[in-house]
C-alpha cells in the first residue's frame, strides 16, 4: 500500500488520547529525565521550558512558572534540595 493511503486498519498508526486528572507534573519529569539522558545540563534543560517553540515543556512553563520549573529539575537531577533556591 502507498503510504499516501489510508488504511483503518493500520495497527502502526499513531493515536493520542486524554487520560484524566492532570499529569503535569509526569510529564515535565519524563522530559527533564530524557534531556537529561541526552546529555543537556540543568541551563540547556531549562532553555526547552522557557522557549516557545518547543510547545509542551513551554505549556508547563506558562502555567506553573519558573519556580515550579527549576524545582522539578533539582529534584530529577537530584542536584539540590526543593526548598525553592535558584538553579
Amino acid at each position: 500500500m502507498p503510504k499516501d493511503e489510508f488504511d483503518l486498519d493500520d495497527p502502526m498508526t499513531l493515536t493520542g488520547v486524554a487520560l484524566p486528572g492532570d499529569r503535569t507534573e509526569e510529564m515535565a519529569r519524563c522530559f527533564i529525565e530524557e534531556y537529561a539522558m541526552m546529555g543537556y545540563g540543568r541551563e540547556q534543560i531549562l532553555h526547552f521550558f522557557q522557549d516557545p517553540f518547543y510547545a509542551a515543556t513551554h505549556q508547563v512553563w506558562r502555567a506553573k512558572g519558573r519556580g515550579y520549573v527549576e524545582q522539578l529539575i533539582r529534584q530529577a537531577l537530584k542536584g539540590g534540595d526543593a526548598d525553592g533556591e535558584s538553579l
